[in-house]
């Protein structure tokens, strides 16, 4: 289906019935007898609820906000919830650390029973002495391998679950300079030693990589933005498959349907196939990849086509393929876990204007989409991370 195309009849009568169906599969199901979960799976972190979405909590201000966003989510079956800590917050000052925001989201999630992965990165002024970028790594990488540390044991046997900074191979993650596939690493590898030393059982996930066919810099050799691909090559190379549990990967499936295959020069869902292919052929084959951006974008018609910057789909197109997705991964890739939809509500600063504002589950206003509906008809009648 085209981009701004609306859906045939006949199409939109089969996705309610695809709804109808997944209701009735889903009452059928018991909590310990999940449909999409593959019992003796010899890949550790699969064996679980695939539902999950990115949240912003720590930018809402009202606290029955949180509460209904969370409600919300319970009640639409979800298991997971994608949650920045940002370091400058709770480490305003070196060695100072501020808890209490964060230990009330924390109780949140637990009270209405979803599992954390948490994001760690944003590092506050006193890391750096260029802070033109909120986003870049700190000057001394030991750094926040010493906030994950302390991070972990503050929250351990609580957040069981943490993400390693986040797309690396684009530049404004990386500061003002071009990408650095090495430097991650050695951050990735600081920062997972002293995560293991805080709690030997928490899980350390790797960070996602931006999805980009990447962009050259200036100077001969180097990037801007870095080809996930290639980046993901170069972080094995430098040593990066000893210091993670479970690979990241972020999943949007542009204007295609899920079941749109692979190529190296085309952004869709299955892209993730070819980064798969990097892990198997560094031997790393063993580890399952959890999806921490996924999903599909259903902005308006007539959108501006310079800002449709993930391209679009039509609204009922973006609740069929992001249970779709869910569904095709879960059969036949025996390695996917966890898929943290993007994203469930924002807090209203993100303009209409913009076209990333139609990736919401749920509008500003607590109004359900459609997407939120076809997830809760594939999840109905099961708790939330069992």
């Amino acid at each position: 289906m085209g981009k701004g195309s609306q859906l045939p009849l006949w199409r939109r009568v089969s996705f309610v019935f695809l709804l109808l169906a997944l209701s009735a599969i889903s009452l059928r199901c018991t909590p310990g007898s999940l449909p999409w979960i593959t019992k003796g799976n010899p890949i550790p972190d699969t064996d679980v609820n695939p539902y999950g979405a990115n949240f912003f909590l720590e930018q809402e201000v009202e606290d029955w906000k949180r509460q209904r966003t969370l409600q919300m989510a319970q009640d639409a079956g979800l298991a997971w919830a994608r949650q920045q800590f940002l370091w400058a917050e709770i480490e305003p000052q070196r060695g100072q650390f501020v808890w209490d925001k964060y230990d009330g989201i924390v109780d949140l999630y637990e009270k209405y029973g979803l599992q954390i992965i948490a994001r760690l990165d944003w590092p506050p002024h006193w890391s750096r002495a260029d802070n033109s970028l909120p986003s870049a790594p700190p000057d001394d990488l030991q750094d926040y391998a010493e906030f994950v540390g302390t991070f972990v044991e503050h929250y351990r046997g609580r957040i069981k679950y943490i993400q390693v900074w986040n797309e690396p191979n684009v530049w404004p993650n990386w500061g003002n300079r071009p990408v650095d596939p090495e430097g991650y690493v050695e951050l990735l590898c600081a920062a997972y030693k002293r995560a293991k030393e805080s709690d030997p059982t928490v899980r350390v996930l790797s960070a996602p990589l931006a999805i980009t066919l990447g962009q050259r810099h200036p100077e001969p050799g180097r990037w801007i933005s870095m080809n996930e691909l290639q980046f993901l090559e170069e972080v094995y190379k430098a040593g990066a498959g000893a210091c993670f549990d479970i690979a990241s990967a972020n999943a949007f499936g542009f204007a295609s349907p899920p079941e749109a295959p692979p190529s190296e020069g085309v952004l869709n869902f299955s892209r993730v196939l070819l980064l798969r292919k990097v892990m198997e052929k560094n031997g790393d084959g063993g580890k399952a990849v959890w999806f921490l951006e996924y999903g599909w974008n259903a902005s308006p018609e007539g959108f501006s086509p310079e800002g449709l910057f993930w391209s679009r789909v039509s609204e009922e197109e973006q609740a069929d393929y992001t249970v779709r997705g869910i569904e095709l991964a879960r059969e036949q890739w025996p390695w996917a876990g966890v898929f943290n939809i993007w994203y469930f509500r924002q807090v209203g600063n993100i303009p209409p204007e913009r076209s990333d504002y139609y990736f919401r589950m749920v509008d500003v206003d607590f109004t359900p989409r459609l997407v939120y509906k076809a997830v809760q008809a594939a999840t109905l009648g099961w708790k939330a991370g069992q």
